[in-house]
């Protein structure tokens, strides 16, 4: 995790009670077939595993400014237009430094941003 001056109440590590296994156990039981685990901190360990891909949809749950900046700034320039990324935990009193983000990326072109009172900020591209 990233967590830093922007994310006051976060630390790094809090979320290392998980593992690959974990993981695709809970895929499994899902039964959804086309799942792959990457495991290491994106996008820096595994973006490049998927830099040829182009996406419609990324769904950002990262809790902290900089991991959210980061996921952001790698699948933007592959979202197709007319595809969204969603930020999750937008807007929450615990989780400031996503909520700085979105509101930075709000006023740049070539994108809609919408906000649900479910704490998700969604922003499509247009162009």
């Amino acid at each position: 995790m990233k967590a830093g001056e922007n994310d006051p109440g976060w630390k790094n590590g809090e979320f290392r009670n998980t593992s690959v296994a974990i993981v695709e156990e809970l895929i499994a039981r899902t039964g959804v077939k086309n799942a792959k685990v990457l495991r290491g901190i994106f996008p820096e360990d595994t973006g490049s595993m998927l830099s040829d891909h182009r996406f419609s949809l990324c769904h950002i749950d990262v809790d902290v400014y900089l991991s959210a900046k980061d996921v952001y700034e790698w699948v933007w320039p592959r979202l197709s237009v007319g595809g969204a990324v969603v930020f999750d935990d937008y807007g929450f009193r615990g989780t400031p430094g996503v909520s700085r983000l979105v509101n930075e990326l709000s006023i740049l072109p070539n994108r809609v941003v919408l906000y649900n009172l479910a704490g998700h900020a969604v922003m499509v591209k247009t162009g």
